[in-house]
C-alpha cells in the first residue's frame, strides 16, 4: 500500500548526493513524497527532484555534472588552481593546502576584510546550471527551502520565489559564501547550526515524517587544533548535539553512512547514492506504519 510522506533533507555538502539514492529507495518501497522540505545541499537536491520526479534521470544529470569539466574548473577556482594545470593529489589533498593558505596569509585577510572567502558566482553558476529559472510553486512536488535570515536571526522559509535565489541562500555556508540578500532578508546557510529542520517540516502536518541525517561524524581530534580549528569544532559539535534533539520528532530517520566524507569532495556519487539506498533499506526493515484512528481503534482488545 503507497504511504504518503514529508521528506526532511539535511545539510552537508557533497555527503547530500546521498538523498539521491534514499529518494530512490522509498520510491521502490511504493513511498509517495507530499512535500520536501530541504536545507543547503538538501534543499538544492530536493529542489532537483520536485521539478523533475524521475528520480533515475536526476541521478543520471547530477551524475554527469559532477564529472563534467564545468564543474571540476569550479572545483580547481575553489582550491586556488589553474584549470588545465596539472594538480598533485586528490581534491582532499588540495583542500588541506587551502587551509594551510587560509591559516598563513592571503585568504585569511580576505576572511577579515570581505563577507566569505569565495565568490557568490561560483555557487550562483552551479544552482543556474542545475535548476530551471522558476518559481518554487512551480514544482511538481511542493516544495520548501530553509536558510537563516542574518538580520532577524530566524530560520527564513520560502516555498514561493525564485527556486534559484532559495537554493543559493541556502546552500551559502557563512564565511564560505557570501550572504544572499532576496526578499528583504540577508540569507545564509542554516546547516551548520541546524541540518535537520524537522520544526519546519511538521508545520505542514505530515501524515508521516521521514527525516535524512548526513551530518559529519564527531571524530577525536589528533592534535592540538588551530584557532580556527577550534571555531569549527564548536560548530560541529553545536550541530551534532541539535540533530540528537530534533530527530525524535520524524517517524522516520535514515542515517546513510557518509559521516566520514569530507564536505567538499564530490568525487564519490555513485558511492553516495549507494549509502542511501543501503541506509534506506536498513530503516524500513524496522520501519512500523503508524496506525490510523480507526485501525487504533479495531486494535483494542475487549475488557
Amino acid at each position: 500500500m503507497t504511504q504518503s510522506a514529508t521528506l526532511a533533507l539535511g545539510g552537508g555538502g557533497a555527503r547530500g548526493i546521498a538523498h539521491l539514492g534514499v529518494i530512490d529507495e522509498l520510491l521502490k518501497a511504493d513511498f509517495a513524497i507530499e512535500r520536501i522540505v530541504g536545507v543547503s545541499i538538501g534543499g538544492l537536491v530536493g529542489a532537483l527532484f520536485a521539478f523533475d520526479p524521475d528520480i533515475a534521470r536526476v541521478q543520471e544529470t547530477a551524475g554527469r555534472f559532477l564529472n563534467s569539466r564545468q564543474f571540476k574548473r569550479h572545483q580547481q577556482h575553489l582550491f586556488q588552481t589553474q584549470f588545465g594545470a596539472p594538480v598533485a593529489g586528490t581534491i582532499v589533498s588540495r583542500y588541506r593546502r587551502l587551509a594551510d593558505s587560509l591559516r598563513a596569509n592571503r585568504l585569511l585577510y580576505r576572511a577579515v576584510r570581505d563577507s566569505s572567502i569565495l565568490p557568490g558566482e561560483l555557487l550562483e553558476q552551479v544552482v543556474n546550471h542545475l535548476l530551471p529559472d522558476a518559481d518554487i510553486t512551480e514544482a511538481q512536488i511542493p516544495l520548501s527551502i530553509v536558510a537563516v535570515d542574518l538580520h532577524t536571526g530566524r530560520p527564513a522559509v520560502f516555498d514561493k520565489g525564485s527556486v534559484r535565489q532559495a537554493v543559493r541562500a541556502s546552500a551559502s555556508v557563512p564565511g564560505i559564501f557570501p550572504p544572499v540578500e532576496f526578499e528583504g532578508k540577508l540569507l545564509s546557510d542554516i546547516g551548520g547550526f541546524s541540518d535537520l529542520t524537522l520544526g519546519v517540516a511538521r508545520s505542514y502536518r505530515p501524515r508521516m515524517l521521514i527525516a535524512v541525517d548526513v551530518g559529519a561524524q564527531l571524530k577525536p581530534l589528533a592534535q592540538v587544533p588551530s584557532a580556527v580549528e577550534i571555531l569549527l569544532r564548536m560548530n560541529d559539535i553545536g550541530a551534532a548535539l541539535f540533530r540528537e534533539h530534533v530527530t525524535a520528532r520524524a517517524d522516520v530517520v535514515i542515517l546513510p553512512e557518509v559521516g566520514h566524507v569530507e564536505w567538499f569532495d564530490f568525487t564519490s556519487a555513485d558511492a553516495m547514492f549507494a549509502a542511501g539506498r543501503a541506509a534506506t533499506q536498513a530503516a524500513l526493515a524496522d520501519f512500523a506504519p503508524p496506525q490510523s484512528w480507526l485501525e487504533r481503534l479495531f486494535a483494542r482488545k475487549p475488557q
